[in-house]
């Protein structure tokens, strides 16, 4: 079932319009995050080859591309987190976990 990028609120999908804003969050469904082919890891960030650049990945576009994201369950819960945010998070954890061996 595809879900909005940002908050994760399910959507229909049957003709949606390059306008369409997410019901929850307000944010744009026909964008490059809600996008199958979209890769945040990739050079272009998208893995058509023939897609045009959009240079902003969360506003609307209106990208002939463009295929809605099916989005798993369990993924709707998960908050999405940067690379940098990630490191963050294990070097937090890793922290605490030293000081609870120290600690005892």
């Amino acid at each position: 079932m595809p879900a909005c990028y940002k908050c994760g609120e399910a959507f229909l999908q049957d003709n949606l319009a390059f306008d369409a804003v997410c019901q929850r969050c307000s944010s744009w469904l026909h964008s490059c995050a809600n996008c199958l082919h979209y890769d945040e890891c990739g050079t272009q960030k998208c893995r058509e080859p023939k897609a045009p650049f959009v240079s902003d990945r969360n506003g609307k576009n209106e990208c002939p591309y463009f295929r809605v994201r099916q989005v798993l369950r369990d993924d709707r819960n998960n908050k999405k987190i940067s690379p940098r945010g990630e490191q963050a998070d294990r070097e937090g954890r890793a922290r605490e976990e030293l000081q609870r061996l120290f600690s005892s």
